[in-house]
């Protein structure tokens, strides 16, 4: 009667163990391809963008002075300049990911680029451009 019990109430796992079933590598080996990085991506930046878009509002209704009133306390907190440039490219980037890459979705809802290596050479130019750009809008 204890066994089978045993055999009733044990885990899937459990049960593997025993039958000494191989277990399954799953995801540990699984390299993902840059077409579903990007797409991770794409999402977790239009997540992003709206979490500006809402934080910027909340500031303009929470703080005394708004938003300009923030950012001179910032300057008046005098933070390095590689800090600050660091900053500034770090919120740059989720904006010109998410633009340069709809405009890629946008020319293969056109029929474009949707061969398999022009959607990896589409990817890794859109990377490229999408930091390159941040680099830029941050030193400005």
């Amino acid at each position: 009667m204890t066994n089978l019990s045993r055999v009733v109430c044990e885990t899937h796992d459990e049960r593997n163990m025993r039958l000494k079933r191989p277990m399954s590598p799953h995801l540990t080996i699984y390299e993902f391809p840059l077409p579903a990085m990007l797409s991770i991506t794409h999402r977790t930046t239009g997540i992003i963008l709206s979490s500006y878009a809402m934080f910027l509002g909340l500031g303009t209704l929470c703080i005394p002075g708004g938003i300009p009133c923030a950012i001179e306390i910032l300057n008046d907190l005098y933070i390095p300049s590689l800090i600050l440039f660091v900053g500034k490219t770090l919120l740059a980037l989720p904006i010109t990911f998410h633009i340069l890459n709809g405009i890629r979705h946008l020319a293969w809802d056109l029929g474009m680029f949707l061969k398999i290596k022009e959607v990896y050479s589409t990817g890794y130019v859109v990377s490229a451009l999408a930091a390159i750009s941040a680099l830029v809008l941050a030193a400005m």
